[in-house]
């Protein structure tokens, strides 16, 4: 006997998701992710126009509009894994098909810098949520095209940046305490440490999307520095709002290739 009644995405009345508050044509195919609903607002500067907007709570904000007169969707997700995976399933059940993730990361080799932008190959699946997806060999490996593209369009915007692999993990605070964690991705050349990309690559892959990240330096667990502890303190304000445009010059960019 089966005792799973539910199905396997819930709506609400009118097909709206319930995690993002959105509904059947409300979301582009081309899709810009991000931690906080302050950045998605500030993203309306960038675009053409701005058909749609929505504030669902739990940090979940998202907007849709043009971009270079193409369809683009601006969406937030909060904080950590979990999460992220709930807003990605609903953004990809109403018609997501391309993702970059614009995130922040501390870095745990001595020679990248604050500032500096990580493009990540790939993610260590160090966090709970993405077991649930797919056994552990699985890999969380970004498109090589949307890899590709950020790199050269975050070189062309003046950014130094590092391609290669990342750490995405549970623990905010312990990712920065437990020395032998640091001691051991260190060693292994994993470029820095996150909170939501292994998420992100491992479900686009398993739902046959297309998936990548542009992550901005704003600490370093070897040298100890940190914009939150007073060092560039405008960092994560003056650089992300390049950022986010450049993103959007490479979704519209892939478009032809991967919609």
């Amino acid at each position: 006997m089966t005792l799973l009644k539910l199905p396997k995405y819930v709506e609400l009345p009118g097909g709206v998701a319930p995690v993002i508050g959105c509904k059947p044509g409300d979301i582009a195919p081309l899709v810009i992710l991000t931690n906080f609903r302050d950045h998605v607002r500030r993203s309306e500067a960038l675009l053409d126009e701005v058909t749609f907007r929505t504030d669902a709570g739990w940090e979940v904000c998202t907007i849709s509009g043009r971009y270079r007169k193409r369809p683009v969707t601006v969406s937030s997700a909060g904080i950590g894994a979990g999460q992220t995976a709930n807003v990605l399933e609903e953004l990809i059940n109403l018609g997501g098909k391309v993702f970059i993730q614009i995130g922040a990361t501390g870095a745990i080799q001595e020679r990248i810098a604050m500032g500096d932008v990580v493009i990540p190959t790939a993610a260590v699946r160090d966090e709970g949520t993405t077991r649930y997806y797919a056994p552990k060999k699985y890999p969380a490996v970004s498109d090589y095209r949307v890899v590709s593209a950020l790199a050269k369009a975050a070189r062309k915007a003046g950014n130094t940046v590092h391609t290669g692999i990342i750490r995405t993990t549970d623990g905010f605070y312990a990712s920065q305490r437990v020395e032998k964690y640091v001691e051991k991705y260190n060693g292994l050349g994993v470029l820095s440490v996150e909170q939501e990309v292994a998420a992100i690559l491992t479900i686009a892959s398993a739902r046959g999307c297309y998936a990548g990240a542009t992550l901005l330096v704003i600490g370093n667990l070897v040298t100890g520095e940190h914009c939150l502890n007073g060092d560039q303190e405008s960092l994560v304000e003056t650089e992300w709002f390049d950022q986010t445009r450049f993103a959007l010059d490479v979704l519209i960019d892939l478009e032809t290739e991967l919609v």
